[in-house]
């Protein structure tokens, strides 16, 4: 492992000119090693090794450039909202990511400044609203969601407020109880809407969006991962969403289960035959199947989505319901 990143990975991602310098690079070489794809500056006088940078998340990368920040300015801040949310490595689909966000300690007036929003805010440490992470100061989770939530769409306060739920970092419960607090802030009431429809057993960003999807389109609040089993009491599969009074079932197809994470490294091709497999052993218990993918969830494609997925309830309905037996 060479200088640059020991040290980038110390900082925690990045390196300060004054580092380079003093490892003997100097402001020529800087700007050489930036033409060859070795550095990337993220900030002025701020650079990172682009070859790792590259591999990173939109969310990892803005956690970097927070850390840098942070090591700057001080203990006289905190990082809050969407900034503290990529520290603590909550998912943050949709969320704007171009400003990093942190909150004064010192009670001075906020303002926005060279790519970071100064927050003045009031910080209660008798309700431990911030935690350490890596040496710097964060707002807590739970203060965490709300800040973020707060500022972004409902679809993406869904995914961070799930994602922070699925954690084990805070529950509904927590956040019910000590949201009223922030009732004064603007954006308070799509966060709470947010907190009110995010759900732990979402497993993905896909599911979390999936049930935005059909929340915004009026399809019926689905059972979420429910266990189908066969008749002689064999677990079948669990299917992400499923509509049991109509006989209907719906699964997300993420990329990741035909992509980087198919545990058939020499045969790509199998899981889409076991999924096939799986379908056709959901549809033997007279339970019917709607499919889609990410792609089918772009503002263009949503509309005609939720669509199927009604046509795939009621075809569901016709097909099934009538064999259906009922025990009382």
């Amino acid at each position: 492992m060479d200088d640059l990143t020991v040290i980038a990975e110390a900082n925690g991602g990045y390196l300060m000119r004054h580092q380079l310098n003093d490892l003997g690079y100097s402001d020529a070489m800087i700007r050489q090693a930036m033409r060859a794809g070795v550095l990337r500056r993220v900030r002025h006088g701020t650079y990172v090794p682009q070859r790792g940078w590259d591999l990173m998340t939109e969310s990892q990368q803005h956690a970097v450039i927070t850390r840098s920040i942070l090591d700057k300015l001080g203990p006289q801040v905190v990082a809050t909202h969407q900034s503290a949310a990529a520290l603590l490595g909550f998912d943050l689909y949709g969320a704007d990511l171009r400003d990093v966000h942190v909150t004064r300690l010192d009670r001075r007036r906020g303002r926005r400044e060279a790519g970071v929003v100064f927050h003045e805010g009031v910080v209660d440490d008798d309700r431990d609203d911030v935690v350490t992470v890596g040496g710097r100061l964060v707002s807590s989770p739970k203060r965490a969601v709300f800040e973020a939530c707060s500022l972004s769409p409902l679809e993406t306060g869904m995914v961070l407020a799930t994602s922070a739920m699925r954690t084990g970092e805070v529950s509904h419960a927590d956040l019910e109880e000590d949201g009223h607090r922030f009732d004064h802030w603007p954006g308070t009431r799509t966060a709470r809407l947010a907190i009110r429809m995010a759900d732990p057993r979402l497993e993905t960003v896909g599911e979390v969006r999936s049930l935005h999807m059909m929340w915004r389109h009026r399809i019926p609040h689905p059972e979420l991962q429910r266990e189908i089993v066969g008749p002689d009491g064999r677990l079948i599969a669990r299917t992400d969403f499923a509509w049991i009074d109509d006989c209907h079932t719906g699964e997300f197809d993420g990329l990741v289960k035909y992509g980087r994470l198919n545990p058939y490294v020499s045969d790509v091709g199998q899981v889409l035959t076991d999924e096939k497999a799986r379908e056709d052993l959901v549809r033997d218990q007279q339970l019917g199947m709607t499919r889609w993918t990410w792609a089918e969830m772009s503002a263009a494609r949503q509309a005609a989505t939720a669509a199927r997925i009604e046509q795939g309830r009621e075809r569901s309905r016709r097909l099934y319901r009538r064999n259906r037996t009922t025990i009382v």
